[in-house]
C-alpha cells in the first residue's frame, strides 16, 4: 500500500478531498437550480421535476460504460480527470435565461459526473485495504457531506446579505452563488492530475468483465435499490415544501447546510460501523427511517417540524450512502468493480428521472404531499425486501 495520510492511502484521501471541493460547488449550485427555476424564471413544479429528473439520470447512465472502460483500459485516474473538467460548464449558468439553458448545462455537468463517478469509486476501493472499504467510502462521504456544508452556509450568507431576507431567490443572488461554486470545482482538477495514481489489479481480466455474471446478490441488490429509489426523487422537492412552510431563501439553505452536516459527521462512524456489524443493518436502518421522514415531511405544515424532519434526513444519508457502495464492493470481484459500480449508478440514476418526473406531477396535480407519501411507501417496500431477500 502507499503512503498514508491520517491512517488512509493517499488515493482514497485525495479522492476524499476532491468530493469534499466538488461539492463546496456542484452541490451547492444544484440546491440553487429549483428555487432559481421556480422563483426567478416562473417554472411549474413538473418542469423542474423533469430538469431534475433527466440531469439526475444522465450522469447514470454513463456510467455503466465509463465503469467498463476503466475495468479494460484501466485508466481511472484520465476517466476522473475529463469529468471533472465538464463540471466546470456550471460557470455558464450565469448567463441563462430559460429552463433549457438550464437543463442543457447541468447535463453537461452531469455527463462529467457520469464520465468520473464509476471510475472514481472502482479506484476508491481497489485503493483501501481490505477490511476497510466501508470506512474509506464512509471518509468519501463525509467529505463529500462536509463541502456542502461549507457551500450551503456561504450560499445562505450571500442570500442573507443581497436578498435581505427575501422568501424568493433573485437573479443576481443566484449568479454570485455561481461564480463561487465553479472555483473549487477547478481545483479538484490540479489535486487529481498531481496526487492521484492508477492501481494495478492482481486479478484483471478484460475478456471476462462483461461476460461473466455479477451475481445474485448484486442483482438482487440492484432490484430492491430500483424500488427504493422509484420513491426517492429529487431533493429540489424538500427545498420547494421548505419554501411552501414559510422559510426564506437564506433559511432554507441553512437548514440544508446542518442537514449536510449531520450527514457528515454521522456517514464516516456508521460507514466504518458497517465493516464491523454488516452493511445490511445500517442500510435497512437508513430506508426505515428514510420511510417516517418522508411520511411526516408529507403532513408538515410548519417550518419548525421542517427544520427537525430534514435534519433527520440528513441522518438517513449517513446510515446508507457509504454503506450502499461498500455493499457493493463485497460483493463483486476487484476486475468487475468498475463495472457493477456503473451498473448500479445507471440503475439508481434511470429511476430518478422516473421519480423525480412522476414527484413534479404528482405536486402539481394531487397535492405536495402526496410526493412524499408515495416515497415512505416505496421505502418500506424495500426495506421490507432487503430484509427477506438478503
Amino acid at each position: 500500500m502507499t503512503q498514508k495520510i491520517f491512517g488512509f492511502s493517499r488515493n482514497v484521501f485525495v479522492l476524499s478531498f476532491v468530493s469534499f471541493l466538488n461539492d463546496i460547488g456542484g452541490e451547492t449550485i444544484k440546491k440553487t437550480i429549483p428555487l432559481f427555476l421556480a422563483n426567478v424564471l416562473g417554472v411549474r413544479p413538473a418542469i423542474i421535476g423533469l430538469v431534475e429528473g433527466l440531469a439526475d439520470a444522465t450522469p447514470q447512465l454513463l456510467q455503466p460504460l465509463s465503469g467498463y472502460i476503466s475495468d479494460v483500459f484501466k485508466k481511472r485516474k484520465l476517466l476522473v480527470i475529463i469529468g471533472q473538467i465538464l463540471r466546470s460548464a456550471m460557470l455558464f449558468l450565469f448567463w441563462t435565461n430559460s429552463w433549457v439553458h438550464v437543463l442543457l448545462v447541468r447535463l453537461s455537468d452531469r455527463t462529467g459526473k457520469g464520465i468520473a463517478m464509476a471510475p472514481r469509486d472502482a479506484l476508491l476501493a481497489v485503493s483501501s485495504e481490505k477490511n476497510h472499504v466501508g470506512r474509506s467510502f464512509g471518509l468519501s462521504r463525509m467529505f463529500d457531506n462536509a463541502g456542502a456544508f461549507v457551500g450551503l452556509t456561504l450560499a445562505a450568507l450571500i442570500m442573507l446579505v443581497s436578498s435581505r431576507g427575501s422568501l424568493l431567490l433573485t437573479r443576481e443572488t443566484f449568479q454570485s452563488i455561481v461564480l463561487l461554486s465553479v472555483i473549487p470545482l477547478l481545483l479538484s482538477v490540479v489535486l487529481i492530475s498531481f496526487f492521484v495514481h492508477d492501481v494495478t489489479q492482481s486479478d484483471y481480466n478484460p475478456r471476462l468483465v462483461l461476460r461473466d455474471k455479477l451475481g445474485k446478490k448484486f442483482y438482487t441488490f440492484l432490484g430492491l435499490s430500483f424500488l427504493f429509489t422509484l420513491g426517492n426523487s429529487s431533493d429540489a422537492f424538500i427545498i420547494l415544501k421548505a419554501q411552501l412552510v414559510g422559510l426564506a431563501v437564506w433559511q432554507i439553505f441553512l437548514l440544508l447546510a446542518g442537514y449536510s452536516f449531520v450527514a457528515s459527521t454521522s456517514g464516516y462512524y456508521l460507514s466504518g460501523l458497517s465493516d464491523r456489524v454488516g452493511r445490511k443493518k445500517l442500510l435497512l436502518s437508513g430506508w426505515f427511517l428514510y420511510s417516517v421522514v418522508y411520511f411526516f415531511i408529507g403532513r408538515s405544515t410548519t417550518a419548525t417540524a421542517m427544520v427537525g424532519l430534514t435534519l433527520l434526513y440528513g441522518l438517513y444519508y449517513g446510515f446508507t450512502e457509504g454503506s450502499a457502495k461498500a455493499f457493493v464492493s463485497d460483493i463483486v470481484p476487484v476486475s468487475k468493480k468498475g463495472t457493477a459500480y456503473g451498473l448500479y449508478n445507471m440503475t439508481i440514476g434511470v429511476t430518478i428521472f422516473f421519480a423525480s418526473l412522476f414527484a413534479g406531477i404528482l405536486w402539481q396535480t394531487i397535492a405536495s404531499s402526496a410526493v412524499f407519501y408515495f416515497g415512505a411507501a416505496m421505502a418500506t417496500l424495500a426495506a421490507v425486501g432487503l430484509f427477506f431477500f438478503l
